[in-house]
């Protein structure tokens, strides 16, 4: 079954699919009639929205005008003013709409927007037919920057230079992909659900220690984005444009309050967005109340510093050969991140 960011949400409403990677903020709107999706847990933080431009205007971006000594407000103005009563092209999906508004907001201009899929504006993009590009992919972003166009302005920019904290502007606009699930389904399996996101973080670390593993997914990205990247070009786009997060990074995301990357920092201002412009209705939301990933994080890190403790304490003592082969094993799934298993079985070693 393919899941995107158009049937996704839907698919997992229904119960047609338990578990899903997921840009969890499409989510939200669901909340004005039911509180059944939840995100439980974040993998990489996208960097690729972004506002490019054909090589032939030959533009400047906006680090640019941040490296020749301007300011933010400055820099931003100066480098999306070519952009004034011109088409930018945009893609369907909403997930974009919040980074190219907060753009126009920040800098003053105004452009016409033109709605196209990812698909089809990167062959007109090709062909010459498109000045300014608003991509949904990150795939697609780093092909055209492969290809000369100027990143005029990025997401990145303004996490980096934009003003932080809990009552930052940019804190809307922050985008963690993640995994969304049906609560229905976590509540009744929730073992289940640590033991998978245990094979997500095995596969973040994989994949960081082995480039070669994206040679598996570059045919299926490429026939679904429109691009042709080899495995080597799909590990730089997300090394470039949606780092994964592994493991340990739970601690920005879900420790660091004073992180723009803070959950309780970014989805306290997205849910204020959304009862402000009357998606979803002001009925005391919260963070928690559809991020679960935090709990769930924390619970795993618990089982993680047992674990540790346990094992290390195993390592030093005599054990009976049954007690040496649970020993060993629970040393095997704590290298595999499935801490749960391991405080499980060095439970068990130890007692």
């Amino acid at each position: 079954m393919k899941i995107n960011d158009t049937n996704g949400t839907a698919l997992l409403l229904n119960g047609q699919v338990d578990i899903a990677s997921q840009y969890c903020p499409l989510m939200l709107p669901t909340y004005k009639s039911a509180e059944k999706l939840k995100c439980i847990a974040f993998t990489d933080t996208f960097l690729g929205m972004a506002i490019m431009a054909k090589p032939e205007l030959k533009l400047k971006s906006f680090r640019d005008y941040i490296k020749e000594g301007k300011d933010f407000d400055s820099a931003i103005k100066a480098a999306l003013a070519p952009l004034a009563g011109k088409t930018l092209v945009t893609p369907p999906q909403l997930s974009d709409r919040p980074f190219t508004d907060a753009a126009a907001a920040f800098s003053g201009v105004k452009w016409k927007m033109q709605v196209l899929e990812d698909s089809k504006s990167l062959v007109l993009a090709k062909s010459g037919q498109i000045d300014f590009l608003n991509p949904e992919g990150a795939p697609v972003v780093y092909t055209l920057m492969q290809a000369g166009w100027t990143r005029v302005l990025g997401i990145g920019d303004l996490f980096e230079f934009a003003p932080g904290g809990a009552g930052s502007p940019v804190a809307p606009l922050v985008a963690i992909v993640g995994i969304g699930a049906n609560a229905d389904y976590v509540n009744k399996n929730p073992n289940t659900v640590l033991r998978f996101l245990s094979v997500v973080w095995r596969t973040i670390d994989a994949v960081q220690k082995d480039g070669t593993l994206y040679d598996l997914q570059a045919p299926y990205l490429n026939s679904v984005a429109g691009t042709s990247l080899d495995g080597a070009g799909v590990k730089a786009t997300v090394d470039t444009l949606h780092p994964f997060a592994p493991f340990e990074y739970g601690k920005t995301y879900f420790e660091d309050q004073n992180n723009v990357l803070y959950y309780g920092n970014a989805w306290g201002a997205m849910i204020k967005e959304f009862v402000k412009n009357k998606i979803i209705p002001d009925n005391g939301l919260t963070p928690d109340d559809i991020i679960w990933a935090a709990a769930i994080w924390k619970q795993m890190a618990d089982y993680r510093q047992k674990s540790e403790k346990l094992l290390a304490d195993l390592g030093k003592a005599k054990l009976a050969d049954d007690k040496k082969a649970l020993y060993e094993q629970a040393k095997s799934y704590y290298d595999k991140f499935n801490y749960l298993d391991a405080f499980r079985l060095a439970t068990a070693a130890s007692s």
